[in-house]
């Protein structure tokens, strides 16, 4: 027993860690995001120990963060038998010690401003007058709720941009089935379902507690934190569920765009092997001509899916050159070195040539991957990983579209995992592009959980901006996403083949708050935190009062 109430905290802890990871793929359980943070924050609220309170909290955060994030970032381990390295078998790990340090802050800043309001009640005197403890008062209560939200979302957001950024997993991306529900990201990004989910773990917690602290009291008053919250979630289900009717009665004014995508299904070992490279090219070829025979208007090959590059020789050019004139328009994922010359710049990106236009352009991919295209923290990594990353890629300075000319559109490429990047997809949408294309190769991971994962990011880029994507993939999920984040899967993974499908392209362009003001959502709610946790400090040491009076001068003499 004495080991039970000492560890609990612990196995609180690990826990919440291990809903998180059961609410995202492979598990992909979303509803467990409703109660996954419950056990962190009765770990954290529940007094145990009076010394060293805030560092308890801190690591009991971390500990949770520590089975989240390695767990459902296990994918990276396919890197070394790839690479031939047993040391990259701890990257998840090596992950995973940087990422839980943001649900480790979260716990502490939590435990911090709930102060004592969930410190155990005395027992209740029927004889004696009600007395309203903190727990009774729905006010109180819902401002921790809110709190709690507003701290996750502001650091699930620095989270997005910090240290270059990895935003993966975020908690509101659980719910990417609950189609009504996330709908509600056109205004707030995938930070409003973050605040809802952590709200209600918050108050449901709240609720149990004071539920048992009313147990027996003469006077029970109504819990308006929780009609509140739960008002909150039927307020965003509704307006989800108005959105999607109204979509199917009134259609928006599209263009039918017809787009082939070629999936190769080559393998990351193959794509390495640079005696493949005439190989490769002919599956390329073999699986265009099939689909150049169909008359798409766009024809997409994935993420560097030119073997060294199609500039990387006149040959390698005369053949793009000659696949991309048997369509109208051929887009396709390159990694080009040196481009411009000897003192070039090497680039992961996407070119589009057109018929009628001499020279293709480019798009140089924004945001590359760490340990992939670029290794961080050089001086630092190098002597442990320099072999395997020799070289880094040169990321893209601005966004950038491709006019398409019959019919008459723009398309937004985006390079990889930049589909998980809101702020590279918006600002893509800002220059007017009509329809997001993604160019993808997932065969670094297998098949592992990564390529869900990716997918259901992407589905919110297009709530977010109102905007349908088009996925092609090596071997990953090649499929389209409409502007509600409805997916229709184009291929199986890890298949060979090509598709031809019908895209409906809107016409009547408008921006959506989040296009307009990007994470203004998750923005505000750092300021809110920023807010609260002065005044809660300032208000605190105004209260506090010390122990003892120091004796004055003349009471020493």
């Amino acid at each position: 027993m004495k080991f039970l109430k000492r560890a609990w905290p612990w196995l609180a802890a690990l826990a919440s860690g291990a809903l998180l990871t059961l609410s995202f793929p492979p598990a992909d359980a979303g509803g467990l995001a409703f109660i996954a943070l419950v056990p962190l924050l009765m770990a954290v609220w529940i007094p145990q120990h009076k010394k060293r309170r805030g560092l308890r909290h801190f690591t009991l955060g971390y500990v949770a963060g520590l089975v989240f994030f390695t767990t459902t970032f296990s994918w990276f381990r396919e890197l070394a038998p790839l690479f031939g390295s047993r040391a990259l078998n701890g990257l998840p790990l090596l992950f995973a010690a940087y990422l839980s340090l943001y649900p480790a802050m979260w716990a502490w800043l939590t435990g911090w401003i709930a102060g004592a309001q969930f410190r155990p009640l005395p027992p209740p005197d029927p004889l004696a007058p009600f007395e309203r403890p903190q727990l009774l008062q729905s006010s109180r209560n819902l401002g921790i709720a809110i709190f709690c939200a507003a701290s996750w979302v502001a650091l699930e957001w620095t989270r997005g941009w910090m240290l270059s950024g990895f935003g993966w997993n975020k908690l509101g991306l659980a719910l990417h089935r609950d189609l009504a529900l996330i709908q509600i990201a056109e205004f707030t990004g995938v930070g409003g379902l973050s605040f809802l989910l952590v709200m209600c773990n918050a108050i449901l917690l709240i609720t149990v507690l004071r539920v048992r602290a009313e147990i027996g009291r003469i006077r029970l008053r109504p819990h308006f934190d929780f009609a509140i919250t739960a008002g909150l979630v039927v307020l965003a289900f509704g307006f989800g569920t108005r959105v999607l009717i109204h979509a199917q009665q009134s259609p928006a004014k599209t263009v039918p765009l017809s787009v082939a995508a070629v999936q190769p299904n080559i393998s990351q070992r193959d794509k390495m092997d640079r005696d493949r490279g005439d190989e490769i090219c002919d599956r390329i070829e073999f699986l265009s001509d099939l689909a150049s025979a169909a008359s798409p208007d766009l024809l997409l090959w994935p993420e560097a899916s030119v073997p060294g590059g199609m500039l990387c020789d006149a040959d390698t050019l005369a053949w793009v050159r000659e696949r991309a004139a048997l369509v109208p328009a051929l887009m396709i994922g390159t990694d080009d070195l040196n481009r411009g010359g000897a003192r070039g710049e090497d680039h992961n990106s996407a070119a589009f040539i057109q018929k009628g236009e001499k020279e293709p352009q480019f798009y140089d991919k924004q945001q590359l991957v760490p340990f992939g295209e670029y290794l961080p923290l050089r001086p630092l990594l190098g002597p442990i990983f320099g072999g395997m990353v020799e070289g880094d890629f040169k990321p893209g300075k601005s966004p950038g579209l491709f006019s398409l000319a019959k019919p008459a559109l723009k398309l937004a490429p985006l390079i990889c995992f930049e589909d998980t990047r809101g702020d590279i997809t918006r600002a893509q949408v800002k220059l007017g592009a009509h329809l997001l294309v993604n160019l993808t190769n997932d065969g670094w991971f297998g098949r592992t959980a990564e390529l869900d994962q990716h997918m259901n990011d992407a589905i919110f880029r297009c709530i977010e901006n109102r905007r349908p994507m088009v996925r092609c993939t090596n071997n990953g999920i090649t499929a389209s996403v409409d502007s509600f984040g409805r997916v229709d899967r184009w291929m199986e993974p890890f298949t060979e083949g090509w598709k031809i499908q019908p895209v409906s392209v809107p016409v009547e362009l408008r921006e959506t708050f989040y296009t307009r003001h990007g994470e203004a959502f998750s923005a505000a709610c750092g300021v809110l935190s920023l807010l609260v946790i002065v005044i809660t400090a300032a208000s605190r040491r105004a209260n506090r009062r010390p122990s003892e009076t120091p004796p004055s001068r003349s009471a020493r003499a």
